[in-house]
Formats: structure tokens, sequence, C-alpha cells
């Protein structure tokens, strides 16, 4: 079985999947979005994108990026949970390896929406600090979400309890984490709203 590992870039705008082969036939490569529901994934990576074929056999360790444009193509938000399943065959037995990622650009931008709201602030009322309190919680359910999606073995995929209860969990914290962007921050009656979108 193939080993997978995805990963947001730094910059947010790819997505950085490795899988290792081991005597495989590289198949493709599919996403499924939150919630993770047997078939509703669609492919992502096809042997195009890498220098595979369909009939190969394949040993050794690969990179592939999916960029946000990817997504777009295939009506997919680029934010939230998603699963994706490394399809490939060994001795002609269909075989899925599986990996999660949170694309948390919008946590990231909040976070940040919120410190400058923090820093920014003017007041001595103690609901000056409640920018930054939503900006630590943002940043420690996106972490925590990002942990539970780490600890999913490459077997498990959404047919498996464990990984459905694991990726429903790091969405339920996504969501969380968005929810407190959008409400209101700090300094008595300020009526100052973090937007969410990164522009500061």
């Amino acid at each position: 079985m193939a080993i997978l590992s995805v990963t947001e870039s730094i910059d947010s705008d790819i997505i950085l999947i490795k899988y290792s082969l081991i005597n495989e036939v590289f198949q493709n490569i599919s996403v499924y979005p939150a919630p993770v529901t047997v078939g509703n994934s669609q492919v992502a990576v096809t042997t195009i994108n890498t220098n595979h074929t369909t009939e190969e056999t394949v040993h050794g360790t690969f990179t592939v990026s999916v960029p946000a444009s990817r997504f777009s193509t295939l009506s997919l938000r680029w934010a939230g949970v998603y699963m994706f399943e490394l399809n490939t065959l060994v001795a002609n037995t269909p075989v899925q390896s599986y990996g999660s990622v949170m694309l948390g650009k919008t946590i990231d931008c909040c976070i940040a929406d919120k410190m400058y709201t923090a820093v920014d602030c003017d007041c001595s009322d103690d609901k000056c600090n409640e920018s930054l309190i939503d900006a630590q919680k943002m940043y420690l359910f996106k972490k925590s979400g990002e942990f539970v999606l780490r600890s999913l073995p490459s077997s498990d995929g959404p047919t498996t309890i464990t990984a459905m209860a694991g990726v429903q969990d790091a969405q339920k914290k996504y969501e969380k984490a968005v929810e407190l962007c959008t409400t209101g921050c700090g300094c008595g009656s300020s009526n100052s709203v973090s937007s969410g979108t990164g522009g500061y």
C-alpha cells in the first residue's frame, strides 16, 4: 500500500501531495469534499499531471501539486477539509491510500485581521482583549483540526468510522474558527467586525 501525505503550501495557494509507491501502478488521485461520503469524489490528479502511465509499475517517492485553480475547475471551494484518495493497482488489484488536509487560508486571514484590531485598540475596556482571545481560539481550533487529520492512518478512507469521525471533527473545528471571524471585537460599543477576507 502506498504512503500518502497531504499538506497546504506556506502561501496557502497549493496543496502538496507526497506519495511513495512500492511496485504499484498509478491510476489517479481523487478528492472528497466534506462531508466525505462514498462515491462523492472527483479526480484531481491523473497521469497527465505526473511522470507515470497507467501501465507501468512504479517504485519511489513523488510529489504533485494541486493549485487552487484546479479546485475551481472541479467547482470546489478553496476552504475547509478535504480527503484525498490515491488509487493504484498492485498485481491488478485496486488499492486506495488516503490523506486529508484543512485549507486554512480563510482562518489565517481572520487571525491576522483580529490581531490588527487588537493592536489598534485604543481603549482601556476589558473588551479590548476580545480580538486577541478570538485570534487565539481560531489558531487553536485550526491546529487541533490539523493534528486530528495528520493522526489518521493512510489506510482509513470514507468507509472507516475513525476517518469519518476525524474528518468531521476537523471540519467542525474549521467551521467554529470561521464563525469566530465574523464576531464583533472589543472596545466597548465598537461595531468593528472582522471581514475574514484578508483585506485589512
